[in-house]
C-alpha cells in the first residue's frame, strides 16, 4: 500500500491516466471508482466528490474528452472517455502493418505493438495482438540504419557501410559482398517494396544510381558531406519492378481481363489499355525491363503477352524456355 500523499498535480494526472487505461465507451467509471483506483497510488486524505468533479472538469477544459453519462433512480453517475489521439480501427491498422512489414525485426515489433496498445484502454489493448504472421528476423539493426539514411537524405551526406551477399548454408549467414570492403553511397530515396526496405542511392566508386535492400546493410554510418547533390528521375523510381534496374522501355502487352485488376494496381489508373475483345486488353506502359520485370510477368502465365518490341518479346521467350529446360532435365538427386 502506498504511503506518499498524492498532491493536488500527481492526482490530477493519477485521475487522467486512470480514464486513459480503464475507460472507454463501453467500460465506465464512477466516482467511488476513481477514489478506488486513486487510494492504491498513494494517500489522499478527505477526497470529496467534489474534488474529483472538479479534477474531471479541469480536464475536460484541457481538452480531455470526459463524458458524464444520464442515470436515473439515483445510480452513480459513469464516466467515461469518449475520444483519444487516435481511434480504435486506426490502431489496429498501425499493428497490423507493422506485424506484416519483413524489415521489421521480431523484437522490434514486440516492442511496437507494445507501445501501440498503450495509447488505448486495457481493455481494448488486449484486442490489438497481431493477427497477420510474417517470417521477421529475430533482430535486426535496420531501424538504426534508416535513421541513419534519413539524416543523410537530409543533410546531403555520403554513406558508408558493409553490404551482405550470398547465404552460407554452413554459417546459416549471409556473406559479406566486395570481401568486406565498404560501399560509399549518396543516398537519395527509401522505398518499401513487397514488405521490404530499400535504399536507392548513387554509387560513389562508379558515380551511378543503385539499389540496395536496408535489412542487408551493416555497419552503416555517414562518411562525409556529398560534393554533388544526387539526382534519380522520378521514371526510375516508379517504373522498377521488384527493385530490379534495367532500361526504361515503352512496351506493349497483352492481359487477360481477369488480372487487369493486378496490372492497374501496379500501373495506375491512367494506364494507356484499348480492349480488344470480351476477354483481352491492350496496355501500353513505361517500364524498366528488366529480370524483376520477367519475373512479375510470368505470374500471369498465358494470362499476359508481350507483343512489342518483338526483340523483348524474345528475349521473355528465352527466359520462359530457360525454365522450362531446368524441369526438362531429370531431377538429381543426391
Amino acid at each position: 500500500m502506498p504511503t506518499e500523499k498524492l498532491s493536488n498535480r500527481d492526482r490530477l494526472l493519477a485521475v487522467r491516466d486512470i480514464f486513459e487505461k480503464y475507460s472507454d465507451e463501453e467500460e465506465t467509471l464512477t466516482l467511488e471508482d476513481l477514489s478506488i483506483a486513486l487510494s492504491k497510488r498513494g494517500l489522499i486524505e478527505k477526497l470529496s466528490r467534489k474534488s474529483l468533479k472538479d479534477d474531471i472538469e479541469a480536464l475536460a477544459k484541457a481538452g480531455f474528452d470526459v463524458v458524464k453519462e444520464e442515470t436515473k433512480n439515483g445510480l452513480a453517475t459513469p464516466y467515461h472517455l469518449v475520444s483519444r489521439r487516435f481511434e480504435h480501427h486506426q490502431l489496429r491498422l498501425l499493428v497490423d502493418a507493422i506485424a506484416s512489414a519483413k524489415f521489421i525485426s521480431e523484437s522490434e515489433t514486440k516492442a511496437l505493438v507494445r507501445t501501440i496498445q498503450s495509447l488505448t484502454s486495457e481493455r481494448l489493448a488486449k484486442t490489438l495482438n497481431p493477427v497477420i504472421h510474417t517470417v521477421k528476423k529475430p533482430k535486426g539493426m535496420i531501424p538504426f540504419s534508416i535513421d541513419t539514411i534519413q539524416k543523410a537524405i537530409t543533410e546531403q551526406e555520403i554513406i558508408s557501410f558493409q553490404y551482405q551477399g550470398k547465404f552460407n548454408e554452413r554459417t546459416r549467414k549471409f556473406e559479406l559482398r566486395r570481401d568486406g570492403d565498404f560501399y560509399l553511397v549518396t543516398p537519395a530515396h527509401l522505398i518499401v517494396d513487397n514488405g521490404n526496405y530499400y535504399l536507392i542511392g548513387r554509387d560513389e566508386r562508379v558515380q551511378q544510381i543503385r539499389t540496395y535492400r536496408v535489412d542487408r546493410i551493416v555497419q552503416c554510418s555517414v562518411f562525409e558531406p556529398a560534393e554533388t547533390p544526387v539526382e534519380v528521375d522520378p521514371s526510375y523510381l516508379s517504373n522498377m519492378f521488384n527493385m530490379y534496374g534495367g532500361e526504361d522501355e515503352q512496351l506493349t502487352l497483352k492481359f487477360h481481363e481477369s488480372v487487369m485488376p493486378t496490372v492497374v494496381d501496379r500501373f495506375g489508373t491512367d494506364i494507356r489499355c484499348r480492349r480488344i475483345d470480351e476477354e483481352w486488353f491492350e496496355v501500353k506502359v513505361s517500364a524498366l525491363f528488366s529480370e524483376g520485370f520477367m519475373i512479375w510477368l510470368i505470374q500471369f502465365a498465358n494470362q499476359a503477352e508481350i507483343i512489342e518490341p518483338s526483340i523483348r518479346r524474345e528475349t521473355f521467350k528465352e527466359k520462359v524456355l530457360q525454365l522450362a529446360r531446368i524441369y526438362q532435365k531429370s531431377s538429381v538427386v543426391n
